[in-house]
């Protein structure tokens, strides 16, 4: 006997209120999966959701407000809600979320846009949806000058150290397979294990994302010892994230970034965070990294 036959039967009452609500819950699917900006403009509030650690994206000030370049993009994002929305008003409610819930807090609608350095890639495209890029970055390999390495090239027989679980493993694997290489990778469990393995010269270079890198390279009293190399292994692009499939927003977020290319805005902010001098180690320091040709070219599609 089938689990379909063996039901117990409903008494009529019983069955037409399950059908109501059957229908109540068909009906309510739609509008849920189409409603965030209604829910924005009859609650009033956005919530912005971004990471306090992931400089020069996003992270505190010394007043503990978030700052950075995603935070500057996202300030326009909101502008232009609130304009079409045809809001006199709009709270900005600002939430911190932990690197290991971010995709979480979007795909559940905890927050209506993600402002970080979320990375864009197939896998997190199964549960959010992305705006257009806003960065580009690639895993870069860091060395020690003094080992007198000057190319990705010439790791031939010489080791690597990634950090486990992020995608400079991958792309590291992957560029050894393409170029036969030779490259032996070793693994650190966070940022702070694989320097130490590169300064102690138990490796001779460190692959990650380049910002990143250079983030590290800035909070080092001896940087002038080490070095980034040119080219990366891999490309990936940093957009906002927001709740999968949502067309309205993914919309309203593209022309805002499309008007702050437009206007000069973007530019602007790229070049406050990543090529002059901001706020990082209780000190100012530049990261000086210039706009790639294909960040330029991205930008330059969105007008």
């Amino acid at each position: 006997m089938s689990f379909f036959n063996a039901a117990p039967r409903r008494r009529p009452h019983a069955a037409l209120a399950t059908a109501l609500c059957l229908a109540a819950l068909a009906a309510a699917m739609p509008a849920q999966a189409q409603s965030v900006l209604d829910k924005i403009k009859s609650s009033g509030q956005i919530n912005v959701g971004y990471r306090s650690d992931a400089a020069p994206f996003s992270y505190l000030d010394d007043r503990k407000q978030p700052m950075g370049y995603s935070i500057d993009i996202c300030g326009a994002v909101v502008e232009q809600i609130k304009q079409q929305l045809g809001l006199s008003e709009l709270r900005v409610k600002m939430t911190p979320i932990a690197v290991d819930r971010v995709m979480r807090f979007v795909k559940d609608g905890v927050v209506d846009i993600l402002c970080s350095s979320t990375s864009d890639t197939p896998e997190r495209r199964e549960e959010v949806s992305f705006s257009k890029p806003i960065y580009i970055d690639g895993v870069a390999v860091m060395v020690r000058k003094k080992d007198g390495i000057s190319s990705i090239d010439d790791f031939k027989g010489k080791a690597v150290v990634v950090i486990k679980t992020t995608t400079a493993a991958e792309a590291v694997e992957a560029y050894q397979k393409k170029h036969a290489t030779g490259v032996l990778v070793e693994s650190a469990l966070n940022a702070d294990a694989a320097l130490s393995q590169l300064q102690l010269g138990w490796v001779q270079g460190y692959a990650r994302d380049r910002v990143l890198l250079a983030m590290q390279l800035a909070s080092l009293k001896d940087g002038d010892q080490y070095a980034i190399l040119p080219g990366e292994l891999s490309k990936e692009a940093v957009a906002i994230a927001f709740r999968k499939g949502d067309a309205g927003m993914e919309a309203v977020v593209n022309k805002a970034i499309a008007a702050s290319v437009s206007s000069g805005k973007a530019n602007a902010w790229y070049d406050k965070w990543f090529v002059m001098p901001i706020p990082l180690y209780s000190n100012k320091k530049a990261l000086g990294i210039p706009m790639s040709s294909e960040l330029k070219a991205s930008f330059e599609s969105t007008r």
